[in-house]
């Protein structure tokens, strides 16, 4: 049998097999960008902000809807988180934040877009807005136009739009007028409309919608944790999350509950949300409010809360205003003066039963009435604890005036 021929193929060394290229985890969408792109661009780290074109300082009356490079100031009013899209989709925008400005002239609501930077604010801030684009007035049925004066409105997103940005002056504001826009507030000629008494308030101006309340802070309430009814999709109602209601899509809400008084009457302002951390800057018988359309409820206590359509400005600069401030520190000056219940093994006898002489008060506090008189409240608190069960001996006399 003859020898059988070699095969060509035996003359060829088999070549080793080309590698398969790993499989990238690219986009749902299949764009060509990782995940890990997608994240790194979305979710960047914020830097500090430099202005590109030249922005025009103007006054919030000022502005009028169209494509303009302007610069606003203003001091904070409100403020509330905006229900925004469930989308999973990473690109979707996460949350809003409805700030309402206010300066000198007028109004302006401010929708602030964010992803990852979150705005810490309070109630009085003053705040710098940049912007290339000035929209028309919200129309969309949940901010009352008329009461708020806000006939434009500006929709900016910083992380995603560097030809705007929004500022806090946090280290240049320690005080009511403190960097704040020429005017701030009212004039002490000026007073504001529809203002009205606590106690008039409560008897039915309430239903006035421009009723304005002016009231100094009386007394602060811890935080307390409260579950809001509402979905994703519609406003929350300040007045009703005062309510206890679990619900599949509800959220877990912060709530202060502040004490507020005039000379006519106490109520107490339920703080809701966000806007709940603005009461940890305030101070008891010094800070005073100026509630414009506040809601309202009466309950076992007359209850006024914030609403979007209500606007609040702290200390404003107002004669009335100080006038309060006066006399809530005589009232607490008042207060701490007298020194509550004697009591001793035979019985007790109330405060205001007794009248001190001149020399007694004297030999009790080591200081005359008039010098007790003008001591401040922190002074009054250590006197007050001081002589708390302290036993003390009472000469008493028989005065017949």
């Amino acid at each position: 049998m003859a020898p059988q021929c070699p095969l060509i193929q035996s003359f060829f060394q088999p070549s080793p097999a080309a590698p398969v290229p790993a499989v990238t985890n690219a986009d749902e969408n299949d764009d060509g960008f990782t995940t890990t792109e997608v994240k790194a661009f979305l979710y960047s780290t914020p830097h500090a902000w430099k202005p590109r074109v030249q922005y025009e300082n103007t006054h919030i009356a000022a502005l009028a809807p169209g494509p303009h490079c302007v610069c606003v100031l203003g001091r904070v009013v409100n403020f509330y988180d905006q229900p925004t899209s469930t989308s999973k989709l990473p690109y979707a925008t996460k949350r809003c934040l409805n700030v309402l400005l206010r300066d000198d002239t007028g109004m302006i609501k401010v929708k602030l877009w964010y992803l990852k930077v979150d705005y810490q604010l309070r109630l009085g801030q003053l705040v710098s807005v940049w912007t290339s684009l000035i929209s028309g007035a919200d129309t969309s049925g949940s901010v009352s136009v008329t009461i708020q004066n806000a006939a434009c409105t500006i929709d900016i997103f910083p992380e995603r739009d560097n030809r705007c940005y929004f500022m806090v002056h946090a280290d240049k504001d320690d005080g009511p007028l403190s960097g704040a826009p020429h005017g701030y507030g009212y004039d002490d000629d000026k007073q504001p409309s529809n203002l009205k008494t606590l106690k008039r308030f409560i008897e039915g101006g309430y239903d006035v919608p421009t009723a304005k309340v002016l009231v100094c802070v009386k007394s602060i309430g811890g935080r307390k944790k409260r579950m809001s009814y509402h979905s994703a999709i519609h406003l929350p109602r300040p007045v009703d999350l005062l309510r206890t209601v679990a619900t599949k899509k509800g959220s877990v809400l912060d709530v202060v509950n502040v004490i507020i008084f005039d000379e006519t009457y106490d109520a107490t302002l339920a703080l809701c949300g966000r806007v709940a951390t603005s009461a940890a800057y305030w101070k008891t018988s010094n800070t005073v409010l100026l509630l414009a359309n506040p809601g309202f409820r009466s309950d076992k206590r007359p209850t006024l809360s914030i609403t979007p359509n209500t606007w609040v400005e702290i200390d404003p600069c107002l004669a009335d205003a100080e006038w309060l401030r006066a006399f809530a520190q005589r009232l607490t000056t008042r207060e701490h003066v007298n020194l509550g219940t004697l009591i001793d093994e035979s019985g007790a006898i109330s405060s205001g039963k007794l009248v001190f002489s001149t020399e007694a008060w004297g030999q009790l506090l080591g200081r005359t009435t008039e010098e007790l008189a003008r001591c401040d409240t922190q002074l009054l608190k250590y006197l007050e604890n001081r002589i708390l069960f302290m036993r003390l001996t009472l000469l008493l006399g028989w005065n017949e005036k």
